[in-house]
């Protein structure tokens, strides 16, 4: 594949004034710290919501039910995982707590015997535990496992950086496109027959894949559009060319500009993918154009 730069710089588009506050900043770090939410042992008594550790034993006539017995059972009081009458007698009682009750056993029961029975139970509460959302530390930022984030900065730099490529993205979509479509114009890509036939035979691929989802199939969208398979497979064609084009010209911006990655870039993303790293390229060029053709 060789490309022949055009002009890529200096088309002086109007440059979105994108502005990224504080407040969108610890946002974005609360979403992380809610998907990070931890047990906390809890002082007081059971509520709906909390979660449990307890032991308890099931008995019937006198004789011990191993089959509905458990020990270091875990569970979410409010969730209806329990037998209502078993979760009530739980609420408000604490840890260490011991419960003795009564309950009949539902008629869908897995232990056909002891449907629409009377079962004692007795309950010994291990622990109380509340899930709540931690405090940043830098501990807890290294626990996220986030591109190797280590701390409370590089966490807030990471949501910076996160929300400024993305304002900036929604904000300049049409000029992005603008800018690669005069870029595309002016330059000279050759490609090879066997990369486009390669990844239009993918997008076909995919596209029929996508029907199934939608429980359709490629016939009834022909059908449906009025085309050949045809027409749809140049299409494709056109899609793998397009693509490939505006990828070597990406990749030629980044060799001819030096764009590359930073030894902390290189460590923050040393597990990613080949995919996932041509991503992270392609925004950093993109930046550059951005910056480079607007004004």
């Amino acid at each position: 594949m060789k490309t022949k730069l055009g002009q890529y710089k200096k088309f002086d588009f109007k440059r979105p004034n994108v502005i990224v506050s504080d407040d969108e900043i610890n946002g974005f770090c609360l979403k992380i710290r809610e998907r990070y939410k931890i047990d906390v042992e809890k002082e007081g008594t059971v509520e709906k919501g909390d979660y449990i550790v307890i032991d308890y034993n099931a008995y019937h006539d006198g004789e011990k039910i191993p089959e509905v017995s458990a020990k270091n059972h875990h569970s979410k009081i409010g969730e209806g995982f329990l037998i209502k009458e078993f979760e009530d007698s739980i609420l408000g009682k604490k840890k260490s707590d011991l419960i003795e009750i009564d309950v009949i056993l539902p008629d869908k029961t897995s232990i056909k015997y002891l449907r629409g029975e009377k079962v004692h139970f007795e309950i010994k509460i291990l622990s109380v535990m509340e899930r709540v959302i931690p405090t940043l530390t830098d501990a807890v930022v290294k626990s996220f496992k986030i591109e190797e984030i280590n701390t409370i900065k590089e966490l807030k730099e990471y949501a910076k950086d996160n929300i400024y490529y993305q304002k900036m993205m929604n904000q300049s979509a049409n000029t992005i496109n603008e800018i690669m479509r005069k870029i595309m114009g002016n330059s000279q890509v050759q490609l090879k027959d066997e990369e486009v036939n390669s990844l239009k035979d993918e997008i076909f691929e995919d596209f029929k894949k996508q029907l199934e989802k939608r429980n359709t199939n490629l016939q009834i969208y022909l059908s449906y559009t009025k085309k050949t398979e045809e027409e749809l497979l140049e299409q494709c064609k056109l899609e793998a060319e397009t693509y490939l084009t505006e990828k070597a010209i990406i990749e030629k911006i980044a060799e001819e500009e030096n764009i590359t990655f930073s030894n902390e870039e290189k460590e923050r993303y040393s597990n990613y993918d080949q995919e996932e790293l041509n991503q992270k390229l392609y925004q950093k060029v993109v930046l550059f154009l951005l910056k480079e053709n607007t004004i």
